[in-house]
């Protein structure tokens, strides 16, 4: 359900290649944008071990191959292939559902960009080494997110090696929930008695 969110995130990617892919919403990254000569992408399998909250539906991860949205649902696997970004082997990723958008204030929400609201939540990242050897969540990653008020899972996800050869990290959830809109609804779905003050509905 969320790829489509992921648009704006792709928009700012097009420079590149969002998802970090080039890395996660995120590039192309076989440029890899840290400079120096491409770089082989590396393949890392994801266990989703993410719930999807109740009571959205669907995949509960979406990775980013440069533009390319990979979805992967809980309890479920898939290998992803991780490109150079800023001169590391990174990929974003988001968790899907629908939320609210962070406000700078209460009862004020702006959306000078057009997000869309709401929207999964993102600004994580899997970073790896080149050997696979380590893999570490880069949280709070909005390089390529609308702008630094989406949804955030910085705090919601963690990211563990499995293993090294093959390389396959586990992203699992965490005791920080993250609070889907009322009845999961979305940016063409909730009501005005769903929606808080200060939040306005924008679909891309």
């Amino acid at each position: 359900m969320a790829s489509k969110s992921v648009r704006s995130f792709l928009a700012r990617l097009a420079f590149a290649g969002c998802a970090f892919g080039l890395a996660a919403c995120g590039g192309d990254g076989e440029e890899g944008l840290g400079g120096g000569a491409p770089s082989a992408a590396i393949s890392m399998t994801v266990v989703n071990q993410m719930p999807m909250p109740q009571p959205c539906m669907g995949p509960s991860l979406t990775f980013f191959e440069g533009t390319t949205p990979v979805d992967i649902p809980n309890q479920g696997s898939k290998t992803v292939q991780v490109s150079q970004l800023f001169g590391a082997y990174q990929i974003g990723f988001q968790v899907n559902g629908w939320y609210w958008r962070t406000c700078s204030s209460p009862g004020v929400c702006p959306n000078t960009n057009n997000c869309q609201n709401p929207d999964n939540a993102g600004q994580v990242a899997v970073q790896i080494a080149a050997d696979c050897s380590s893999a570490t969540l880069l949280q709070n990653w909005d390089d390529f997110t609308c702008d630094k008020m989406v949804p955030n899972a910085s705090n919601a996800v963690s990211v563990a090696l499995q293993s090294a050869n093959p390389c396959t990290v586990v992203i699992s959830g965490t005791s920080t929930l993250l609070q889907p809109t009322a009845d999961c609804c979305s940016c063409s779905s909730c009501t005005a008695s769903q929606t808080p003050t200060g939040q306005t509905l924008h679909c891309q």
